[in-house]
Protein backbone atom coordinates (compact mmCIF):
# COMPACT_ATOMS: atom_id res chain seq x y z
CA UNK A 1 0.00 0.00 0.00
CA UNK A 2 1.60 3.28 -1.03
CA UNK A 3 1.76 5.90 1.91
CA UNK A 4 -0.34 8.95 1.31
CA UNK A 5 0.46 12.26 2.67
CA UNK A 6 4.51 12.07 2.23
CA UNK A 7 4.37 15.65 1.70
CA UNK A 8 3.33 16.20 5.40
CA UNK A 9 5.54 13.39 6.79
CA UNK A 10 8.36 15.36 5.32
CA UNK A 11 6.93 18.90 6.93
CA UNK A 12 7.01 17.62 10.54
CA UNK A 13 10.50 16.49 10.14
CA UNK A 14 11.09 20.09 8.51
CA UNK A 15 9.56 22.06 11.39
CA UNK A 16 11.25 19.77 13.65
CA UNK A 17 14.44 20.32 12.28
CA UNK A 18 13.64 24.22 12.01
CA UNK A 19 12.51 24.23 15.40
CA UNK A 20 16.36 23.33 16.71
CA UNK A 21 17.95 25.36 14.36
CA UNK A 22 16.15 28.32 15.49
CA UNK A 23 17.30 27.58 19.06
CA UNK A 24 20.70 27.21 18.00
CA UNK A 25 20.50 30.72 16.11
CA UNK A 26 18.96 32.53 19.40
CA UNK A 27 21.40 31.10 21.42
CA UNK A 28 24.37 32.04 19.49
CA UNK A 29 23.23 34.74 18.68
CA UNK A 30 22.81 35.86 22.39
CA UNK A 31 26.49 34.58 22.93
CA UNK A 32 27.55 36.35 20.44
CA UNK A 33 26.13 39.95 21.72
CA UNK A 34 27.23 39.49 25.57
CA UNK A 35 30.13 38.46 24.77
CA UNK A 36 30.78 41.61 22.10
CA UNK A 37 29.69 43.80 25.05
CA UNK A 38 27.26 45.61 22.96
CA UNK A 39 27.19 48.78 21.19
CA UNK A 40 25.38 52.10 21.11
CA UNK A 41 23.32 50.40 18.26
CA UNK A 42 22.67 46.94 19.42
CA UNK A 43 22.59 47.20 23.46
CA UNK A 44 23.14 43.67 25.50
CA UNK A 45 19.04 43.99 26.06
CA UNK A 46 19.36 42.56 22.14
CA UNK A 47 21.21 39.40 23.18
CA UNK A 48 18.36 38.33 25.55
CA UNK A 49 15.37 39.69 23.15
CA UNK A 50 17.83 37.56 20.29
CA UNK A 51 17.34 34.48 22.78
CA UNK A 52 13.71 34.98 23.51
CA UNK A 53 12.88 35.03 20.17
CA UNK A 54 14.68 31.86 19.61
CA UNK A 55 12.65 30.03 22.10
CA UNK A 56 9.47 31.60 20.95
CA UNK A 57 10.24 30.54 17.43
CA UNK A 58 11.44 26.89 18.99
CA UNK A 59 8.01 26.34 20.16
CA UNK A 60 6.18 27.20 17.53
CA UNK A 61 7.86 24.98 15.12
CA UNK A 62 8.15 22.35 17.40
CA UNK A 63 3.85 22.41 18.20
CA UNK A 64 3.48 22.77 14.50
CA UNK A 65 5.66 19.91 13.85
CA UNK A 66 3.49 17.89 16.87
CA UNK A 67 0.12 19.10 15.82
CA UNK A 68 0.71 17.57 12.11
CA UNK A 69 2.17 14.18 13.31
CA UNK A 70 -1.06 14.15 15.11
CA UNK A 71 -3.29 15.06 12.65
CA UNK A 72 -1.40 12.54 10.51
CA UNK A 73 -1.74 9.34 13.63
CA UNK A 74 -5.27 10.48 14.17
CA UNK A 75 -5.61 10.05 10.08
CA UNK A 76 -4.20 6.49 10.38
CA UNK A 77 -6.43 4.92 13.18
CA UNK A 78 -9.70 6.93 11.50
CA UNK A 79 -8.45 4.76 8.29
CA UNK A 80 -8.01 1.21 10.13
CA UNK A 81 -11.38 1.44 12.31
CA UNK A 82 -13.22 2.28 9.25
Amino acid sequence: MEKKYKVLEISSVVFKVLSWVSLAVGIVAAIVIFIGGGTPEAPKVTGFIGLLLGIVYFFIFLVTAEVVTLLLEIRSKVEKSA
